[in-house]
């Protein structure tokens, strides 16, 4: 049974980070108290007596919110360094944004990122994650005939990836998965060399027939490509 006292403390707490702050600090600690009120709230929720399911509840609730701050926020700051997927949340130096270098019009903190979003390392990682995934949907289908849709839909997700990744690193003039060639030897595995072959053939047409639109944003992220392709 639910107890309501905590379950609506647990809304409280996911709730909290949308108070108004005047600062990031201020929005990170408000972010963190909530996640903390949140997972204890979580817990306590269901306990007594179910104290396995408050402890399953609070952990998955606190992953969650872990991931969250790590996809879509600078709030993960340990020891003057801040860590986030996205490189505007993210300091790769700690001190760029002080740094001379960084003020320069073409400084490019990861070159290799993709449109200057996520460096290819964090950008194939999250491919292999998202590729084991779909992979094993599509294998329920296959081998227990279930979630005919599901399967379709992952499948898709796993052909349009590996094309546009493909062209896309070929039309720039980047190496294989952009180096990264252990996630990319992950997603091989875990699609069983499907995600590998898709790549390889969207990748040689990308070296045929090229595209570099001068208004996508990877053209406008990397100065190196700006100098590459005038």
């Amino acid at each position: 049974m639910i107890n309501p006292v905590f379950a609506a403390a647990t809304l409280v707490g996911l709730a909290l980070p949308m108070l108004p702050t005047k600062s990031q600090r201020a929005e990170r600690r408000l972010y963190w108290a909530g996640a903390c009120i949140a997972t204890g709230s979580a817990f306590f929720a269901l306990y007594p007596p179910d104290w396995r399911g408050g402890l399953g509840l609070a952990g998955v609730l606190a992953a969650g919110l872990v991931i969250r701050a790590y996809m879509t926020r600078s709030y993960i700051r340990i020891r003057g360094r801040t860590y986030a997927f996205n490189l505007s949340d993210s300091e790769a130096n700690g001190t760029e944004e002080q740094s001379p270098t960084a003020r320069h019009r073409d400084y490019d903190p990861a070159p290799d990122s993709y449109a200057g979003f996520a460096t290819a390392a964090k950008t194939w990682w999250l491919f292999a994650v998202v590729m084991i995934g779909c992979a094993f949907i599509v294998a329920i289908f296959v081998t227990q005939h279930e979630g005919p849709w599901y399967a379709l839909g992952a499948a898709a997700v796993i052909v349009l990836v590996a094309l546009l990744a493909g062209h896309q690193d070929a039309s720039w003039g980047y190496r294989v998965a952009r180096g990264q060639l252990v996630p990319f030897a992950v997603v091989c595995i875990a699609t069983l060399g499907t995600f590998t072959a898709l790549y390889a053939l969207a990748y040689a047409a990308g070296k045929r027939w090229p595209l570099r639109p001068k208004g996508s944003m990877e053209y406008r992220a990397h100065p190196h490509l700006r100098n590459k392709f005038p």
